[in-house]
């Protein structure tokens, strides 16, 4: 007979992890696009370190971004509400961390948010001159809360069961 105590204890452990992995994630790459100037300055500031396709790719997003802060800085106020948003999203995932089970549905909507994700950054990217080795990064992160999700939703299913049993 398994121990269901111990399963139940191994399964909430797992679902944890994973989830406050996806909420670090979230808030880390909500909170940087706020101080996207000073962090590109940072990434710039030795430019002979960096292989050319990345230098050449921020140092133009620099350009962007300074040009668009020094003649509209109004615009820099997407970049604001893209952290909120990334934030809003972390805070969901609270649900989760406090009954699993019962906030399934937000570790599901979750895998639906990654998947479209890996279509925005391969497809709609395009359509905005992003490299496509940038989509790549973009899409390999999507594809890692994918997969962090993905297990996540099993072990909630599993913890289900052995709530049942």
């Amino acid at each position: 007979m398994p121990n269901t105590e111990n399963d139940e204890t191994r399964l909430r452990r797992k679902i944890r992890t994973a989830v406050v992995f996806i909420i670090i994630g979230l808030l880390l790459n909500g909170i940087s696009a706020i101080p996207l100037q000073a962090e590109l300055k940072i990434l710039l500031s030795n430019p002979d370190a960096l292989p050319p396709f990345l230098r050449d790719w921020w140092t133009y997003v620099n350009s962007g971004i300074n040009d668009t802060a020094k003649n509209y800085p109004f615009m820099r106020y997407g970049f604001d509400w893209l952290a909120f948003a990334h934030l809003m999203i972390a805070i969901s995932f609270i649900g989760p961390l406090k009954d699993p089970v019962k906030n399934q549905w937000v570790v599901q909507w979750g895998i639906i948010t990654a998947a479209f994700s890996m279509v925005m950054a391969l497809c709609w990217e395009r359509l905005r001159d992003i490299p496509f080795w940038w989509s790549l990064v973009d899409a390999f992160i999507a594809v890692v809360a994918l997969i962090i999700l993905l297990l996540c939703n099993g072990w909630i299913k599993q913890l289900k069961k052995i709530a049942i049993a």
